[in-house]
């Protein structure tokens, strides 16, 4: 936590580059979340562990509203000022209502038994540069120039077995100021062995086009085999490991370790740490962050679920010789 604090204290000028994203806690452990089961994160990291509390019996609807996302949108669309943005008023009229949405609603999952259905929106995309560049706590720039979302469906074959698909859509502009769209799946299974441990592997199929989307900062290289594995010692703590392109598909990505942690304090707050390389293996990288105010994530019934989703995630990326980056979250789950 000293680490944390000290990183946010010496950079006071340094923007956030995450007006919509749920990257703070998957990269908060390293990126080391591919057997780490979660709502929203799982269906950019493995479908397979999309896992909506299960508040009543049969259908469960879960509203995932983005806080940062509303500032944004209304500084884009010229919703007060009646000026678009440069960005944004170089936009398809469809993306431009779907930007709009997808920037105050984060995401929709819905569960029945053991069936999961999951929309994720405006998912940034996370390069370097941008994460350094950006301008305080709204500012969509970047966001605008690449995201993807995803539709996902997850089943659990048996107690111990999972799997699921995500369909992704990207969309961006190419150096020529064109505008590009495109897609990708990626195929998850998730296995439980016993109460502590979690195996994962998700296959990451996009096209060439869009490999750069997830590889730089996330390790996810088109179509490669990635595998993850997470222990819990005790209720409250999760030591993930993963182990990218199993298969060494990728010149950058080829069997890419990532080791990453998170203890829960009591329900009331998370504690995150992680490590991992960039820059073809040459550099390592310190990842830190927190969660913290916890919500009641089933509002009714007696068996509510307390520190299932917090509304606050936030980390940061600490690598030696430059500046860093900051990710942070902010969400209501209803």
């Amino acid at each position: 936590m000293a680490m944390l604090c000290l990183s946010l204290a010496s950079s006071p000028a340094s923007g956030v580059g995450s007006v919509s994203t749920i990257a703070p806690r998957p990269l908060a452990m390293g990126g080391a979340f591919v057997a780490v089961p979660d709502e929203l994160a799982a269906m950019a990291w493995n479908p397979a562990g999309l896992k909506p509390p299960q508040c009543r019996t049969g259908v469960n609807l879960r509203i995932h509203a983005n806080i940062l996302g509303g500032p944004a949108v209304i500084r884009e669309t010229g919703l007060l000022s009646g000026v678009h943005t440069k960005p944004y008023s170089g936009l398809p009229v469809g993306e431009k209502f779907a930007v709009a949405v997808g920037s105050v609603v984060k995401g929709v999952t819905i569960r029945r038994g053991g069936l999961a259905v999951g929309l994720l929106l405006l998912e940034e995309y996370l390069d370097p540069v941008g994460l350094e560049e950006a301008q305080g706590l709204s500012d969509p720039t970047r966001l605008l120039d690449a995201y993807y979302s995803t539709l996902t469906i997850g089943f659990s074959l048996a107690p111990t077995v999972s799997i699921g698909v995500s369909q992704v859509i990207f969309s961006g502009w190419d150096g020529s100021g064109e505008r590009l769209y495109g897609g990708g799946r990626v195929y998850g299974a998730m296995l439980d062995p016993n109460d502590r441990v979690t195996v994962g592997f998700i296959y990451y199929d996009v096209a060439e086009s869009f490999d750069s989307y997830r590889r730089d900062i996330e390790g996810l290289a088109g179509r490669t085999m990635n595998a993850g594995l997470t222990f819990r010692p005790t209720k409250s703590l999760i030591l993930a490991f993963d182990l990218r392109d199993l298969a060494e598909k990728h010149s950058e990505t080829a069997l890419e370790p990532r080791i990453g942690a998170e203890w829960n304090l009591w329900g009331q707050g998370a504690i995150r740490g992680g490590l991992y390389r960039e820059d073809d293996g040459e550099s390592v990288v310190l990842s830190l962050g927190v969660g913290a105010i916890p919500m009641i994530a089933c509002f009714k019934g007696r068996d509510a679920l307390r520190a299932d989703s917090f509304v606050l995630g936030y980390a940061v990326l600490l690598k030696s010789g430059t500046g860093p980056r900051h990710l942070i979250s902010v969400l209501l789950h209803f």
